[in-house]
């Protein structure tokens, strides 16, 4: 179901330009749809920093949601989007920093197309509701090359956002 949620969840980044988005702070609220007719409710937000793009492009600041799914089965999910392609697939391991803490490993999902890391784990968000900032840093690349990069992202209304897609999700908070 993650990867097919995803699907939806990218077509919720066209509704961060609608009159039908609202936005928190420096995070952007939205709604879709998921394959199984579940509704998503997501906050997004951009990293404070610029990565370098691996296909030559310009530099550009990864996308990291979070988001929950109103009906049977609920669940909470974190979201990070880039626009290259992650080598490899199945799992990555970033190392996640939130505020001053020492950074932890975690395992994340890597979608098909490869854009798109996706984690569910309620705990997670939980402590984010009192955080700060998010720091997370990966390790990438092909042919025995491994570039590593890093996204913070300064969470603000943080905890309006979980109460908000709590609600909007009509389920408690993590």
């Amino acid at each position: 179901m993650t990867f097919r949620l995803w699907s939806s969840i990218c077509m919720l980044a066209s509704l961060t330009n609608s009159a039908a988005a609202q936005d928190i702070g420096n995070w952007t609220l939205g709604q879709g749809a998921d394959t199984d007719g579940g509704i998503v409710h997501i906050a997004s937000l951009y990293a404070s920093n610029l990565i370098t793009s691996g296909n030559w492009g310009p530099d550009y600041a990864p996308l990291y949601a979070i988001a929950c799914r109103a009906g049977e089965p609920t669940s909470w999910s974190q979201r990070l989007q880039f626009e290259d392609a992650v080598a490899g697939g199945g799992e990555i391991e970033l190392d996640a920093k939130i505020d001053q803490k020492a950074a932890r490993e975690e395992i994340w999902i890597i979608s098909p197309k490869n854009r798109v890391l996706t984690r569910k784990n309620t705990p997670d968000i939980a402590e984010l509701k009192s955080a700060k900032s998010l720091t997370l840093r990966w390790n990438w690349g092909w042919s025995g090359f491994w570039l590593s990069d890093k996204a913070r992202f300064e969470l603000g209304e943080v905890l309006a956002v979980v109460f908000t897609l709590a609600k909007n999700c009509g389920i408690p908070e993590p």
